[in-house]
């Protein structure tokens, strides 16, 4: 093979292998779960949903040894509100500290934007009017410490809370919490270290409560990136039990898809 001949066939290599990489890094991002392969999203612009009966609604969650503390593991149940509807139910006793899951889904990085929809039972037992801070939903950071950006309920209300973890303590009331009753969630979230980038909108139960809101800490930590996690952490000092249901848990990329949560009626 001539000089010129070996050299457009060494560049045809090559320029196979950019295109392979580069497809690559443009792919989609892939979620692994160690219980075995996900439901699966449903719907355009759903990346990511529970499972939706008692055999598959766990199957799309990390396993992790780190996320049930002085409390019951998360289990399928039936749904309390929602007939024929597989919940995942969340128990901690009192005196106890977590039991959460992680959605196996990737981390979110500076300039992402989701939508997460969170279809939420607390029933008529729960402490919804402890004054102690209690996190139902909470992108933690990869770091240490309190999280950037987390969904709690205390004093009868839902509230957003975040930016301790980097002295930037901040709350935001969202809404009543009330005990006995489904509450639907949809936030959009703009994920920035940058106070005056990182925002959050709020709808609750299809009505918009918080628009636009920019946390003085940002929604991201600077240098870290965060993931998702759902179900109930919270502070030991609560002498009462507590359960949460989550009916359906979404990512997406727009509201509509978000707000496609498992219907109540």
């Amino acid at each position: 093979m001539s000089p010129t001949r070996r050299a457009s066939a060494a560049r045809l290599v090559v320029g196979t292998l950019l295109a392979l990489v580069v497809a690559a890094g443009c792919a989609g991002p892939t979620s692994s779960s160690g219980r075995g392969p996900s439901s699966g999203p449903t719907g355009e612009g759903v990346v990511w949903r529970s499972g939706t009966s008692a055999d598959s609604v766990l199957d799309s969650y990390r396993v992790t040894p780190w996320n049930t503390d002085d409390a019951e593991d998360p289990r399928a149940v039936e749904s309390p509100d929602a007939p024929g509807r597989t919940a995942v139910e969340y128990t901690v006793p009192g005196g106890g500290t977590r039991s959460e899951l992680e959605p196996a889904y990737r981390s979110f990085r500076p300039g992402d934007e989701y939508w997460f929809g969170f279809a939420v039972y607390l029933p008529s037992d729960f402490p919804v009017d402890t004054s102690d801070w209690q996190v139902i939903a909470q992108w933690k950071n990869s770091g240490d410490g309190s999280p950037p950006l987390s969904v709690q309920v205390r004093g009868g209300r839902f509230v957003l809370d975040g930016g301790e973890g980097i002295g930037e303590h901040w709350s935001r009331d969202i809404g009543p919490a009330r005990a006995g009753a489904r509450t639907d969630l949809v936030l959009r979230v703009h994920f920035s270290d940058d106070p005056d980038e990182g925002s959050v909108d709020v709808f609750q139960d299809g009505r918009e409560v918080v628009s636009d809101y920019r946390p003085r800490g940002g929604t991201l930590y600077p240098d870290e990136v965060s993931y998702l996690k759902t179900g109930l952490y919270r502070s030991d000092d609560i002498s009462q039990e507590g359960s949460v249901y989550f009916d359906d848990v979404v990512i997406a990329t727009s509201r509509e898809a978000a707000s496609s949560l498992a219907s109540s009626s």
